[in-house]
């Protein structure tokens, strides 16, 4: 395996560029190399970190910075995401542990679709008949402002005079 020192990826012995970055100054990984594993958004990288502290596993959290991604372009990405680099010899127990967290985010959010779907939308008539109420107050809130405004003038018109 050939390692990239410009963003950290590792690539197979015949590449003659990085498929990351295209450097084409590639040389042979070693164990204390920190090579890119993935890119995770915080509340993931959090748990990552969790897990890679109690395996033992020598890491290091960047902000990412883009370069590959756009914000503009790409939802997906957020400013707070963080890259994460884990050593050369630790790697395949990072990745391992990687989709662990990924299965334990995944349970975590399919439990919070599960809530938001046993919550049921008001009826339709229901609706209606609200929003008409909603209005009609609206109007007479209007109408109330209007008439304070108008009868406040008077006073003050009456007042002075």
């Amino acid at each position: 395996m050939l390692y990239c020192t410009k963003c950290h990826g590792i690539c197979q012995d015949a590449s003659l560029k990085c498929p990351g970055c295209k450097n084409s100054q590639l040389r042979p990984v070693e164990g204390e190399d920190l090579v890119r594993l993935q890119r995770k958004d915080q509340y993931t990288a959090s748990l990552l970190e969790k897990r890679f502290i109690e395996a033992g596993v020598v890491y290091r959290m960047e902000p990412f910075t883009g370069g590959w991604v756009s914000y503009l372009y790409d939802n997906d990405v957020m400013p707070t995401d963080k890259l994460v680099l884990v050593r050369w010899s630790d790697y395949e127990t990072g990745k391992e542990l990687a989709v662990q967290v990924d299965h334990q985010v995944e349970e975590e959010r399919a439990s919070v679709r599960q809530d938001e779907e046993t919550f049921q939308d008001m009826p339709r008539k229901k609706r209606i008949i609200v929003q008409a109420v909603s209005v009609f107050l609206f109007l007479l809130l209007v109408m109330l402002v209007v008439f304070g405004a108008d009868t406040l003038a008077n006073w003050l018109k009456g007042f002075w005079s």
